[in-house]
C-alpha cells in the first residue's frame, strides 16, 4: 500500500515537472515568435503592405494552441500599435480585429489542403483593408456613403499590394516554414 501511494506521489510529481516544463516553454516560444512577428515588420516597414506577417500566422495557427496563438496575436496588435505610434480608435481595434480573424480562421483550417489557405492569405489583404472602413468613417466624420466608397477606391490599390504580396511571400515561404516547424514540433515532441 505504501509502494502503491509513493507511486502516485512520484506519477504527479512527475506530471506537474512536465506542466512546468511546457509552460517554460510554450512562453519561450509564444515570445520568440512574437519577436519574429515584429522584427521582420520593422525591417519592411519602408515598403508600403509588403510584410511576412500574414505568412507567419497562417503558419503559426498550425501549430500553437489557442493558449499560445491568440495572446500571440493581441501582443503583436499592442507592441505593433505602440511602436508605429498608432495605438488609436483609428487603427487598433480593426488590427486587433483582422488579426485574430486571420489566426481563427487559419486555425479552423489547418487541416485543409494548402490551396485553401493560400486563398485565404490573399483575400485576407482585402479583409484587413476593409476592417479600417467603419473605424475611419466614425474618426473622420464621414457624412455620406460617397466618402466612404471613396476612401474604399482609394484603399483598394494597398489591399492588391497586399494580396500580392501575400501570394509572394505564400509561395516562397509557406511549405519550408511549415516543414521547419514540423521537425521542430517532431524534435520537442521526442524529447518531452
Amino acid at each position: 500500500m505504501i509502494h502503491y501511494q509513493l507511486m502516485v506521489t512520484y506519477i504527479h510529481l512527475q506530471l506537474d515537472r512536465s506542466k512546468t516544463k511546457n509552460s517554460v516553454r510554450s512562453i519561450a516560444l509564444t515570445s520568440m515568435l512574437l519577436a519574429i512577428l515584429i522584427i521582420q515588420e520593422e525591417l519592411l516597414v519602408f515598403i508600403p503592405n509588403v510584410q511576412l506577417t500574414v505568412i507567419l500566422i497562417i503558419v503559426y495557427a498550425q501549430f500553437l494552441s489557442d493558449k499560445e496563438l491568440y495572446p500571440l496575436v493581441l501582443a503583436y496588435v499592442i507592441l505593433d500599435s505602440l511602436l508605429m505610434g498608432s495605438l488609436s480608435l483609428l487603427y487598433t481595434p480593426a488590427m486587433l480585429f483582422s488579426w485574430t480573424l486571420l489566426a481563427l480562421v487559419s486555425k479552423r483550417l489547418k487541416h485543409k489542403p494548402d490551396y485553401v489557405k493560400l486563398i485565404i492569405a490573399i483575400c485576407f489583404a482585402f479583409v484587413y483593408g476593409w476592417s479600417f472602413i467603419p473605424f475611419t468613417a466614425i474618426v473622420q466624420n464621414f457624412s455620406t456613403w460617397n466618402q466612404v466608397f471613396r476612401y474604399f477606391y482609394f484603399d483598394l490599390p494597398f489591399e492588391a499590394i497586399m494580396a500580392v504580396n501575400s501570394l509572394i511571400t505564400y509561395l516562397i515561404f509557406y511549405l519550408p516554414l511549415t516543414k521547419l516547424f514540423k521537425k521542430l514540433y517532431k524534435q520537442v515532441d521526442n524529447t518531452i
